[in-house]
């Protein structure tokens, strides 16, 4: 395909770019360097590329295309060159491990046994990429609380939190994983790689007949539940309640369901030490019930019960 918008040269350099696209010849042209794995040097072909058909990427290009990918602003120093890379590497990603195909393995789940982690594995070797790059597919499409690690890269999913500001060390790795709530290994594409969940299930109790009949809306029960716990700061906390709700679930390509919701705010919440209080409250449930489900019907076109 690259070879239709450019013209395309392997050579032996000992830098350690994987290649370097200048777009100001036309055709372009694109040297890549010889002998790399054939995984990484089809991704790195497919990141020339995207520097080719994104209008807006100019000038010399060097390239080294497995540094992570993120949709998350500041996650690179603010230059046009980080911000072509992110960009390269988010085209390649999609054109080598299309939505339609990833998106199955993983949307909408929250939790995974070391089984389930082992069959999403599976296929997603079939796609032909290298570990990393596959997985930076995966992670678009999964909710809130997955990380993956290939030696001292990483990847994501929208809405956990970091190990640290890339490149990462050893330490920082170590210290992020022992706070998961499971870490498990497997081999992909001839990689070690480490799967962390980071978010313990959360058990939510069904509704009783009490709850049903609770008139009150989740704004209500909320404010209630903060003015309980935090007294004359009730109103500060509802606000970053709310703001940090609209954080997690902001992602509405995901497919949530109430249950990830409430698994996600929950651990969100018990990260926040100005919050957590609230988390004892007996009413705090059938709040975080009430918002997730006003959310997943609004979302799917359905009327407020």
């Amino acid at each position: 395909m690259i070879a239709d918008r450019a013209t395309v040269e392997y050579v032996d350099w000992p830098h350690g770019c994987d290649a370097v696209t200048s777009l100001a010849h036309d055709p372009p042209r694109v040297f890549v360097r010889r002998g790399g794995p054939s995984l990484r040097e089809r991704f790195t072909l497919a990141h020339e590329l995207g520097h080719i058909e994104l209008a807006w990427h100019v000038g010399t290009v060097n390239c080294t295309t497995d540094l992570v990918s993120t949709d998350e602003d500041g996650a690179f120093p603010q230059n046009s060159g980080w911000a072509q890379e992110r960009e390269a590497n988010e085209f390649a990603s999609r054109l080598l491990v299309p939505d339609r195909w990833a998106s199955p393995l993983v949307a909408g789940r929250t939790h995974f046994s070391r089984d389930e982690m082992r069959e999403v594995l599976a296929a997603l070797s079939t796609a032909n990429v290298s570990a990393l790059a596959g997985l930076l597919a995966l992670r678009r499409h999964m909710l809130p609380g997955h990380a993956f690690f290939v030696g001292e890269r990483f990847a994501v999913s929208d809405g956990t939190s970091w190990p640290g500001y890339p490149p990462v060390t050893s330490s920082e790795i170590t210290s992020y994983l022992a706070g998961a709530y499971e870490v498990h290994e497997f081999e992909l594409n001839g990689r070690l790689i480490k799967w962390a969940s980071m978010f313990p299930p959360i058990e939510v109790p069904r509704a009783l007949e009490a709850d049903r009949q609770d008139e009150r809306t989740a704004h209500e029960i909320l404010s209630a539940c903060c003015s309980d716990i935090f007294g004359e700061s009730a109103p500060a906390r509802v606000y970053s309640i709310n703001g940090l709700v609209g954080a997690v679930t902001r992602n509405t390509s995901l497919r949530w369901k109430e249950e990830s919701i409430v698994t996600a705010v929950h651990a969100r919440i018990d990260g926040r030490s100005d919050l957590r209080a609230v988390l004892d409250h007996p009413d705090f449930v059938l709040y975080l019930r009430k918002r997730a489900s006003g959310i997943v019907e609004r979302r799917e076109g359905k009327p407020n019960p």
